[in-house]
């Protein structure tokens, strides 16, 4: 089974459960999770290759990933609202396609491949990084406040690069994922579902045909759980408040 470790970051209330995106981890949330606390148990899960997950990716592939996310959380999580970035909000896709474990809504940030594919040459070098200064770089691609991205940030994802076979899980995944852009679990899903997206976002662009449940939201990079926190909680809160009128 592909590696996943999940991880509870604390708050009282209905499950709530966080994806990350690729080549993030569970640190990835801390801008919002605070604000999620009064009224969610939030947990955290990294996939292989990503924070303190092993480096088995097993083939790589979306639906592999969301199969050992949900072994992970089968009979741990009671009907959790999902929140996912980017991969993670097509991880979050893959698992409401499956049907479990009970889910309750998505709130999906930016999803890989809704819009069409990730920036190749972005993910791509990734996992090539060998130095602070050009990680830092490509990482401010993500963000329209460069200041958001440092040096020290930088460093610390380059050193993390260097664990065995972390840079083969994330090639692996990157594959797969380039590869399974066509086959994209159903959307809508059945569930409530809310889409956020940068308006700025320059590695996976926003849609040009809006729906109900999209939101683009202005002077916001690839992560809206970063640059545009009041909007992802509001949108989290109106979920919360929809699966309770449902209840």
């Amino acid at each position: 089974m592909t590696d996943v470790v999940l991880h509870r970051l604390g708050g009282e209330g209905p499950d709530v459960l966080l994806i990350h995106g690729f080549a993030a981890d569970r640190l990835s949330w801390l801008a919002v999770a605070p604000q999620m606390f009064e009224t969610a148990t939030l947990w955290a899960v990294e996939y292989a290759g990503h924070g303190g997950a092993g480096n088995d990716a097993g083939d790589g592939t979306p639906q592999a990933l969301a199969d050992a996310i949900e072994a992970e959380i089968t009979g741990r999580l009671t009907s959790p609202l999902i929140i996912g970035h980017s991969l993670g909000g097509t991880l979050a896709l893959h698992l409401a396609a499956g049907g479990a474990p009970d889910i309750a809504a998505l709130l999906l940030l930016a999803p890989a491949g809704l819009a069409g594919g990730l920036d190749s040459d972005f993910i791509d070098r990734l996992s090539s990084l060998e130095d602070g200064e050009a990680a830092l770089q490509v990482m401010q691609r993500l963000v329209m406040r460069k200041s958001l991205m440092t040096r020290r940030m930088a460093d610390a994802f380059v050193e993390s690069l260097q664990a065995d076979g972390r840079r083969q899980a994330l090639r692996q995944i990157a594959g797969a994922l380039a590869s399974s852009s066509t086959s994209l679990p159903p959307y809508p899903p059945a569930m409530p579902c809310a889409v956020l997206w940068g308006g700025a976002d320059e590695i996976a662009p926003p849609p040009d045909q809006s729906t109900a449940a999209l939101r683009v939201i202005e002077n916001v990079g690839h992560l809206p759980h970063i640059e545009g926190v009041a909007d992802v909680i509001a949108a989290f809160r109106d979920l919360q408040d929809r699966i309770a009128g449902e209840s």
